[in-house]
């Protein structure tokens, strides 16, 4: 049985468990800094493929010690490759020198100040999307990654889901309700007490 235990260091929150054991996808996860909102990418076309109308919420776990959702069954309904979006997101941030293959997509700007990044993860035998994420960095200036990345889910039919599974349009007054609550804006919003809750609720 695995223990799991939190960290905060150099402002980063860990979920701590041994690389070799992990996925790429889970080593990606592994690494969050909690200025970081976290969304992942669901397609609107996906949803109405498989429900009839939108839902408020997709179902998410963190049973295994890892962030999960159901957001992938979406993608599946789809079958979409990459290659139409892949250029989009070069055009907004700058593919990552680590992690990229057949079926992994990552882009990063970590500039010492400033630390956007985005994951696509492909299906190995169909080279479809099964998973699409972005990490805002909330110190941005004018949050202008973020802005971005909504601009190019109203323009490409996607919606958003928060690590809460709430699903959102790529508006951005619907989303700050979200990043009101999310950890990354209590953690900027007051560090002191945000670290105080993490401390109290891991014992």
């Amino acid at each position: 049985m695995v223990t799991w235990s939190h960290r905060v260091l150099a402002n980063t929150f860990f979920a701590v468990k041994p690389a070799r054991f992990l996925s790429k996808r889970q080593q990606i996860q592994n690494k969050m800094a909690v200025y970081q909102y976290y969304l992942a990418v669901v397609p609107v076309t996906g949803i109405l493929k498989r429900r009839s109308s939108k839902p408020e919420f997709i179902r998410v776990s963190t049973k295994t010690g890892f962030f999960e959702s159901d957001a992938e069954i979406y993608w599946k309904e789809i079958e979409i490759k990459a290659d139409g979006i892949l250029p989009k997101i070069d055009n907004i941030i700058k593919r990552d020198e680590w992690g990229n293959d057949k079926t992994s997509f990552n882009w990063k700007s970590d500039t010492g100040e400033i630390d956007n990044d985005a994951s696509i993860f492909l299906d190995e035998q169909k080279s479809t999307i099964v998973e699409f994420s972005f990490r805002a960095d909330l110190r941005e200036e004018n949050l202008t990654f973020l802005m971005n990345m909504i601009e190019l889910g109203k323009e490409l039919n996607w919606m958003f889901m928060d690590r809460s599974g709430k699903i959102m349009d790529p508006d951005f007054k619907e989303l700050k309700i979200s990043i009101q609550n999310s950890n990354a804006y209590n953690f900027l919003s007051d560090p002191k007490k945000f670290l105080e809750s993490i401390a109290k609720n891991a014992k």
